[in-house]
């Protein structure tokens, strides 16, 4: 088939001259939440799971930074700190203009993805995360609206009472923080400010952002455990420098458009949530979390927005949102036990529009109140005949509600007030058979969906609101091996996914992007990962995909998804030249075939290969810790698109990535 054809000669040059990471604090055995719900070996899960622990130390400014290198998962980075990372997995989520979506994200079990299926990860803390796990293919359809695939951040926990503080500075950026960490027999405490500043790789791209994390962990039985988090993060400027047409990032990837500059294009940002979560890990395990948050968002795009037709340009935007969700396992028979749970979440969004007089607010074009409004409620089912089979189901209903009133009606603005319910249910089923204390197969099918997001029910390709917009199906299969023994890990995955009323970005012009349905779809792919530990000084990563992903029908039949990759690899070499001295040197490499901008593949990203290196050192004087790192990323300065902005109206749909750059930093830390 035509994915499979070779890779460039440079790629396999690069795959073959190594592999790459087994971080350091990483266990060999890896225990799976995501997938079942419960505690589960990694070789008896019948799901494709991979699970990363991020480095502690490093200049943190991007989640594509954690992402990247995790088979399936396609990290964008755009330098552009006034748009999200861009992910994609498996195809899903590769429509979004702005945000993360087709995607469900969590963290330490709260959702960071709303009840319309919208998340982003700009306000996450990315220095504390302890670890990554990505669930993939027909059992992540059980989280529901938008779950393509399932990303669970849990937060670090302290071990020791700790004071730390850090600085690291590169070319473009500057970051500092502190942690405090304090432990006792019955709980811990972590607190953590960070302050981040960028001049920006561009004109016009400055940013800054502080945050604060606070953590507590009170075990108020044996099993019981009170988990207390809440985040701040506080953006003040975020100025966007505006994609590129494939004409201008030949000629000058650094340049900057003038309208970024003189309408003054630029975001700020405001979040803070709170969170409360009860588990219970004993016979009969359960949990019960609540979570309240806001978020505030001024954004000036780069047009007047004058028509009384328009939604202006520049948009405010106040969320107020709240959840609760519960589960609770029991058993049912003998060798059969089920997770049962609901959850009901809501947002609450004021949104305001005006016109943008070259960076002065004018005149108001747009007031709305937008609400979403998910219930839902869910069984997993458990069966383990034997030792080695064990099965995995499950089905869950959803019941999404949305209301839009829209208070400005002048002139000949229409009312684009209205409402919209989806009834969706999602169901799957797997079977895991481990064939000796190595080698497991599994294979796995499902039916999920995916709703439209209230930003995709904004406008429609003719004019006014969406609510035309259905939801979208698919039906996915998957079938692979995991190997795994003490100095080795393997996983191979082949899969197909068929989706009906795919959502697609019909048109992007002028700030406002219009989505419209499309009849079907088809994706067929191959994913794997490879960690190895050569011995005591040399560690290996190997992971990539293959996918081949094309729309059926019509006038766009046999033309490939934009935004979506049909290969990437990405490998990671560790190596630590003295045992008795703790110095480690890292080289990573990473390649990406072209990335189409458009459904008719008229014009495309071209494929790139580009390299990372680093070292770090760390030295221990009693109860004193030192931490020192050196980072050179894009070795060669490779001039590459880092994300497209799918069907782009003026064609300005390329990301220019960032070129090469040195960074460094140190941490002091003092245990106690």
């Amino acid at each position: 088939m035509y994915f499979f054809k070779p890779l460039t000669t440079a790629s396999l040059l690069a795959v073959v001259l190594n592999a790459p990471v087994i971080y350091a604090n990483e266990p060999v055995e890896i225990i799976v939440v995501t997938a079942t719900s419960a505690s589960q070996n990694w070789l008896q899960s019948p799901a494709t799971v991979d699970i990363t622990w991020p480095e502690q130390s490093g200049l943190l400014f991007d989640s594509a930074q954690l992402l990247q290198g995790i088979a399936g998962l396609q990290a964008d980075s755009r330098a552009n700190f006034a748009q999200d990372t861009r992910l994609s997995v498996r195809g899903f989520g590769s429509r979004s203009p702005f945000g993360i979506r087709g995607i469900y994200l969590q963290q330490d079990g709260i959702p960071l993805s709303a009840p319309d299926g919208q998340g982003q990860l700009a306000s996450v803390l990315l220095d504390n995360v302890q670890s990554i796990e990505v669930l993939r293919g027909p059992l992540a359809l059980l989280y529901g609206n938008g779950a393509g695939a399932v990303i669970s951040l849990t937060s670090r926990q302290p071990d020791q009472n700790t004071l730390a503080t850090s600085i690291a500075v590169s070319e473009q950026h500057q970051q500092q923080q502190v942690n405090l960490g304090v432990v006792d027999e019955k709980q811990s405490l972590q607190l953590a400010l960070k302050q981040f500043k960028t001049d920006g790789y561009r004109p016009h791209s400055r940013a800054a952002k502080d945050q604060l994390q606070f953590n507590w962990h009170r075990q108020l039985a044996s099993t019981l455990q009170l988990h207390v988090r809440y985040d701040w993060s506080y953006d003040p400027y975020l100025q966007d420098p505006l994609s590129l047409s494939p004409d201008q990032w030949q000629e000058n990837p650094k340049q900057t458009l003038a309208g970024a500059e003189g309408f003054d294009t630029e975001k700020t940002v405001k979040q803070r949530q709170a969170s409360v979560s009860l588990t219970d890990d004993g016979s009969n395990p359960f949990q019960i979390a609540l979570w309240q948050g806001q978020r505030d968002i001024n954004q000036r795009l780069p047009f007047p927005g004058s028509a009384i037709t328009s939604s202006g340009g520049e948009v405010l935007l106040n969320r107020q949102y709240h959840g609760i969700k519960g589960q609770y396992q029991l058993i049912l028979a003998d060798k059969v036990n089920a997770v049962i749970g609901g959850s009901a979440v809501q947002t609450d969004d004021r949104r305001f529009g005006f016109i943008n007089d070259f960076g002065q607010r004018g005149d108001l074009r747009r007031d709305e109140d937008n609400q979403a409004r998910n219930i839902d409620g869910f069984i997993r089912l458990n069966y383990q005949p034997s030792a080695a089979v064990n099965w995995h189901g499950g089905w869950r209903y959803t019941d999404l509600a949305y209301q839009i009133t829209d208070y400005f009606t002048e002139g000949e603005n229409p009312d684009d007030s209205g409402h919209r319910n989806y009834y969706q249910q999602a169901y799957a089923i797997g079977v895991n058979w481990q064939i000796n204390q190595q080698l497991a197969w599994f294979v796995s099918a499902g039916k999920g969906f995916e709703t439209p997001t209230l930003a995709e029910l904004a406008y429609s390709p003719a004019g006014g609101i969406n609510l035309q917009l259905a939801a979208s199906t698919n039906q996915q299969w998957e079938t692979g091996l995991k190997w795994q023994n003490s100095q080795q890990r393997a996983s191979l995955s082949l899969f197909t996914i068929a989706t009906d009323n795919e959502i697609i970005a019909q048109n992007s012009e002028g700030g406002r992007t219009s989505f419209a349905n499309v009849s079907k779809t088809s994706r067929l792919g191959l994913e794997w990962q490879w960690h190895y530990q050569l011995s005591a000084q040399w560690r290996s990563e190997l992971s990539g995909h293959m996918l081949h992903a094309e729309f059926d029908e019509g006038l766009r039949a046999d033309k490939q998804l934009p935004g979506v990759a049909a290969a990437e690899v990405h490998w990671q070499w560790r190596y630590t030249p003295l045992l008795a001295i703790p110095l480690q040197v890292t080289l990573q490499g990473h390649y990406r075939s072209k990335v189409y901008t458009d459904d008719y593949n008229s014009d495309a990203a071209p494929a790139a290969i580009y390299f990372n290196a680093g070292v770090n050192s760390q030295q221990q004087y009693q109860q004193w810790q030192f931490t020192q790192w050196l980072s050179l990323n894009n070795i060669t300065d490779k001039q590459y698109v880092g994300a497209v902005v799918v069907n782009q109206a003026n064609g300005r749909s390329f990301e220019p990535a960032a070129g090469r750059e040195l960074a460094a930093g140190i941490t002091i830390s003092y245990r106690w």
